[in-house]
């Protein structure tokens, strides 16, 4: 998972921000139930995405249940985590970390921490069987999206070989998963759902990659933005097409509910990181780990919703508008127009670590 699906501001999003931040944490506890208590810590906003837009799609809205999330001893709350589409986000988070740890065996140069990812892939196989096995008996195709990732370094190597990095066709394998990820979310309507994949598949990829120019020069990984740097003059052309293709499928979706919610995270959110990372700033989530740490070497002097272990009960909202900040882009305000980080906050400290 990316990171690049940011969540409803909890002072500019009223409701919006609790439902999502039911998903959050059902998504938290059916990892933990599923798959093992430390499979909690997978939780992330792309996968709360994901059942967040089953649940809309769904024949049923979800039956929130009474339950705490990662503290036991914390305040009940009301939680989405049950039914299909919760589950289904799951089984693709602990796929997803079978990708990614394949991915660090396939890049890493150095033997010791190829076996290191290795060893880790292995003591994980377990509960990774058990998601694909899920994901199998509901129709998802495991073995094409598996095989398509794995096409990524020939993309690579052929882009490499002919000096000319295509980013539809280096962003193909990514569009492929996202598509089907998508798609799979809902028995209805999934020709729609996944084009809209397929565009949040290429968009994630180039933002990625984008983000990345300087890790990968120094480590000597490929990038197609370092190969062809003139690909720079062409990204916002390639973003926007992206972004409005997203905008006109999730458009036609027949949303039962949560259409605000759904509309601002791949909307207006999705929109303003494009533009935050263009303007050379770090994604939204990045910036926050690091106002946080700022914070809290600070002892959170002037902030009034914080007491410096951010939320110890574990969910507790943080209001990041807040949090007076000269480089959050908020003022101080309660409720500011939110242009830049402050809407991106975590909303439970098993998202923030």
């Amino acid at each position: 998972m990316f990171g690049f699906l940011s969540a409803p501001c909890s002072g500019c999003s009223g409701q919006n921000h609790s439902i999502y931040q039911s998903h959050f944490c059902g998504l938290c506890n059916r990892l933990r139930q599923d798959y093992g208590l430390p499979m909690r810590f997978l939780v992330n906003r792309d996968a709360t995405f994901l059942s967040l837009l089953g649940n809309a799609l769904g024949e049923r809205p979800a039956v929130p249940v009474r339950a705490t999330c990662c503290n036991p001893l914390g305040k009940p709350r009301q939680l989405v985590q049950e039914g299909d589409a919760v589950s289904y986000a799951a089984a693709v988070t602990m796929c997803g970390l079978r990708a990614k740890l394949d991915d660090e065996v396939t890049d890493r140069r150095f033997r010791p921490a190829r076996f290191a990812f290795r060893g880790v892939r292995g003591i994980l196989s377990r509960p990774i069987s058990r998601a694909e096995m899920f994901l199998n008996q509901h129709g998802f195709p495991v073995d094409a999206v598996r095989g398509n990732l794995s096409e990524q370094s020939s993309v690579e190597q052929q882009a490499v070989s002919r000096r000319d990095p295509d980013l539809d066709a280096l962003s193909f394998p990514s569009a492929f998963a996202f598509g089907k990820i998508v798609a799979h979310s809902s028995e209805q309507a999934r020709d729609a759902l996944e084009l809209m994949g397929n565009s949040l598949g290429r968009l994630i990829y180039t933002l990625d990659a984008f983000v990345d120019r300087k890790r990968d020069q120094k480590t000597g990984q490929f990038n197609p933005f370092l190969l062809q740097p003139g690909l720079v003059n062409i990204l916002p052309d390639f973003m926007e097409r992206d972004l409005s293709a997203i905008s006109v499928h999730l458009g036609r979706l027949p949303l039962k509910c949560h259409r605000e919610i759904l509309d601002q995270i791949l909307g207006r959110n999705l929109q303003r990181t494009c533009i935050s990372i263009l303007d050379g700033k770090a994604p939204a989530h990045q910036r926050n780990e690091r106002r946080k740490k700022r914070n809290k070497s600070q002892n959170n002097n002037g902030c009034v919703c914080c007491d410096g272990w951010y939320a110890c009960d574990c969910c507790d909202v943080i209001y990041c508008c807040d949090c007076p900040d000269s480089n959050s882009g908020c003022d101080g305000c309660s409720a500011c127009d939110c242009g830049d980080v402050c809407c991106d906050c975590d909303v439970c400290c098993c998202d923030c670590g």
